[in-house]
């Protein structure tokens, strides 16, 4: 739940990260299913036990669709996009809703309903690694990755996915509570590693291209200078003026005192032909300036 928050605050801090939502949409399912599972069924609660137990497996059923989705989406695997789609509408909702909610519904046999629903979504899954493969060939043709980077993506890609396999086989053959919560669990804590290092990449590239800006408008700032035939030093007090630096930080900085400091600043003012700080800052910062 501590993750669950937090992932909160942070998507609320960044409405626009839809790697984030995406997570969160999966932190959600997962916890989801590990309530109701745990929860369902429960004779003390006032709801009928079948129906417990059908949204039990509808939580179930449900994150392994988003599952499916979200690992479409986090491996950038866009072969997949049919089994994504439709594949998990037809072999895992469509077993859900008439080889497991209609034969219990109708027997009231558990154990017999819980195999018939789970015989196609397995095959579904084994149908899913060998699509897995070839999308990560063709993703592999079409951008280059370093073989670091090629071992990462497939270990982590093909334990979160036996993970999800393995599940409808457990079910099978039993009510292996724990075992079902253990190998879930540890397919979603895969999936977490791997939106984790996405994000730390992500956060590294953000911050790559944000120095890049710094530079580039630095220099910008620079050759603006010269175009207006400042000095070095009415250079360096330009800088830190834009920065905000009040004129004592600044005399205090370069060492001078702060009448000098407002002598270069009116020289500055006069040379650029501005008025106020903001038409500096909007002066100095413009691309293809043309000085008269």
């Amino acid at each position: 739940m501590a993750m669950l928050f937090f992932q909160v605050i942070y998507f609320l801090e960044r409405t626009s990260d839809r790697k984030r939502l995406l997570y969160l949409i999966l932190l959600v399912s997962v916890i989801l299913y590990n309530i109701t599972s745990g929860l369902f069924p429960d004779q003390n609660i006032p709801i009928p036990v079948m129906l417990q137990t059908i949204l039990a497996y509808l939580f179930a059923f449900g994150t392994s669709m988003y599952f499916v989705y979200y690992y479409y989406k986090a491996f950038n695997l866009r072969r997949l996009k049919f089994f994504v789609t439709f594949g998990s509408l037809i072999f895992l909702f469509v077993p859900f809703l008439f080889l497991f909610v209609v034969p219990y519904y109708i027997t009231g046999d558990l154990a017999q309903s819980r195999k018939l629903g789970v015989v196609i979504p397995f095959l579904y899954g084994i149908a899913f690694i060998g699509a897995t493969t070839r999308a990560f060939i063709y993703k592999f043709r079409e951008r280059e990755y370093s073989d670091r980077i090629k071992f990462q993506l497939v270990i982590s890609a093909y334990i979160a996915l036996l993970c999800w396999v393995a599940l409808p086989l457990i079910v099978f053959f039993g009510d292996f509570q724990v075992l079902e919560h253990s190998v879930t669990n540890s397919g979603f804590m895969v999936m977490t590693l791997v939106y984790i290092r996405s994000s730390i990449h992500q956060a590294r590239r953000e911050y790559d291209l944000l120095l890049d800006r710094v530079h580039s408008l630095e220099k910008l700032i620079e050759v603006n200078c010269g175009k207006y035939n400042l000095t070095s030093r009415e250079t360096e007090i330009a800088r830190l003026i834009m920065k905000g630096h009040p004129y004592k930080i600044v005399a205090s900085d370069l060492g001078i005192s702060e009448k000098t400091v407002a002598r270069h600043v009116s020289n500055i003012f006069s040379k650029v032909s501005a008025t106020n700080k903001v038409e500096l800052i909007n002066k100095l910062e413009q691309r293809d300036v043309q000085v008269h």
